[in-house]
């Protein structure tokens, strides 16, 4: 199941080689982006690029579709998988995604609690960025990767049980057919 409905949300990639060829800023990509390791769904890269693009989309940074397009090139996997798990960060999560992260990297760091204003404003978040940016990084780094490990672990089980579930229904309707015959 995995594998076929990640088929389905794959690009043809004959048009997508249509739509960019000659474009200027796909030359220096060119030989990696047509890889076709970047563009094949299999459990490695798939698992792989959900992991990379859910850690990235931990960061607090801008650029993270860019981040996870070089993540795939360097180490081949999936590509739109690994952009497609950085929009689990979207404008409408974000906010929580790096308070949780705050929160993580106080209790890591001992910090005490620093509470937030009730309207937020980027004078103050300047102000107390010098104060919050430690726990903030090192929650967003642990944060990612525990969420990281979450979707490559769920990603890795449900392949697991579509092999096996359709491992089953083969043989399954191999009995129902015809008996071989005994010599």
């Amino acid at each position: 199941m995995p594998r076929k409905f990640l088929n389905k949300l794959m690009p043809d990639r004959q048009k997508l080689r249509a739509r960019l060829s000659g474009k200027w800023y796909v030359r220096p990509f060119r030989k990696m982006l047509y890889d076709p390791a970047l563009w094949h769904v299999n459990r490695h890269g798939s698992t792989g690029a959900i992991a990379i693009g859910l850690f990235i989309s931990c960061l607090p940074i801008p650029g993270h579709m860019l981040l996870a397009v070089l993540a795939a090139f360097y180490w081949r996997l999936n590509l739109p998988l690994a952009v497609l798990a950085v929009w689990f960060n979207n404008p409408l999560t974000f906010g929580a995604i790096y308070y949780g992260n705050y929160r993580i990297g106080a209790l890591l760091l001992h910090v005490p609690h620093h509470r937030f204003p009730r309207h937020l404003s980027f004078d103050w978040l300047f102000m107390e960025l010098s104060r919050i940016w430690e726990p903030l990084w090192l929650g967003c780094i642990v944060g990612g990767m525990l969420l990281a490990l979450i979707g490559y672990v769920t990603l890795s089980v449900l392949w697991q049980i579509s092999i096996r579930t359709r491992w089953h229904k083969r043989v399954r309707r191999r009995a129902t057919q015809k008996p071989s015959a005994r010599p």
